[in-house]
C-alpha cells in the first residue's frame, strides 16, 4: 500500500510489477504490460521510499518473477485485496487503490510543479508504441524531483499528523535536498560527489549547476 501511495500508479500496473522491470542503477521502474484487456509502457522515477521499499520487497519475494506476489496463492495480489486492504484500514467507501492517483495529481498540481511533467508520470497516453515510450521519457529530470518531493511530502504528513500547507511543504522539502546537497559538495571529492548525486536521481545538468554555484 505504501508503494502505491508513493508511486500514484495504476493498480494493474503494481500488480503486474516484475523484477525484471526494476532498473536499479537508474532508480527507474519500466512499467510493461502487456496482455488482452491493457498494454502500457512508460517509466517512473523511483524516490528514496519507493527504493527503500523494493529492497525489502527482494528479501519476500525476490525469487519470484513478480515484486508484489502472493506466496500462498502463487499469483499476484488482485484488485480486490487492494480494495479490500483499504476497507480493513477503515477507508471502506472512502478510498480506493485508483483514488491515490487523483490524490497526487490534485496536490502536485496545487504544489506548483509543470504541468506537462505531472501528465508524463500519471501516464495518461493509452498507446502502446515507441513513440509512446519515449514521451513518457521526456520531463524525466522534473519527474525525479517530483516523485522524491511527494514521497517526501506524504512521509511529512504521516509524521506530523497535520494538515500541512502544500506550497511551505514544498519549500521545507526542496531546502532539505538542497542543504544535503551542499553538505555533500563540502565532504566529499568531486568524482565521488558526482557518483553520489547521480545515484541520488540528479541529472547531469542539474549537478553542473550545484557545482557551478558552490
Amino acid at each position: 500500500m505504501k508503494f502505491l501511495a508513493y508511486s500514484f500508479c495504476r493498480t494493474i500496473e503494481l500488480r503486474m510489477m516484475k523484477w525484471a522491470h526494476i532498473d536499479f542503477a537508474n532508480r527507474l521502474w519500466r512499467v510493461d504490460i502487456d496482455n488482452l484487456k491493457i498494454a502500457r509502457k512508460h517509466v517512473v522515477p523511483l524516490s528514496d521510499q519507493m527504493l527503500a521499499l523494493l529492497e525489502e520487497m527482494k528479501a519476500i519475494t525476490g525469487q519470484y518473477e513478480y515484486v508484489f506476489y502472493h506466496t500462498g496463492m502463487h499469483q499476484p495480489y488482485s484488485e480486490e485485496f487492494i480494495n479490500n486492504a483499504l476497507d480493513i484500514l477503515g477507508y471502506a467507501g472512502k478510498q480506493t487503490g485508483h483514488g491515490f492517483r487523483h490524490i497526487a495529481s490534485t496536490n502536485l498540481n496545487e504544489l506548483g510543479y509543470m504541468g506537462d511533467a505531472i501528465e508524463k508520470q500519471m501516464a495518461h497516453d493509452k498507446k502502446s508504441s515507441i513513440r509512446a515510450v519515449y514521451n513518457h521519457a521526456q520531463h524525466l529530470d522534473e519527474r525525479r524531483k517530483i516523485m522524491q518531493v511527494w514521497a517526501d511530502f506524504l512521509d511529512l504528513l504521516r509524521d506530523t499528523g497535520e494538515v500541512v500547507d502544500f506550497q511551505t511543504a514544498r519549500q521545507q522539502i526542496e531546502g532539505s535536498l538542497t542543504k544535503q546537497i551542499q553538505t555533500s559538495l563540502s565532504d566529499i571529492n568531486s568524482s565521488a560527489l558526482v557518483k553520489a548525486l547521480l545515484d541520488k536521481g540528479l541529472s547531469n545538468r542539474d549537478i553542473k549547476n550545484l557545482l557551478d554555484k558552490n
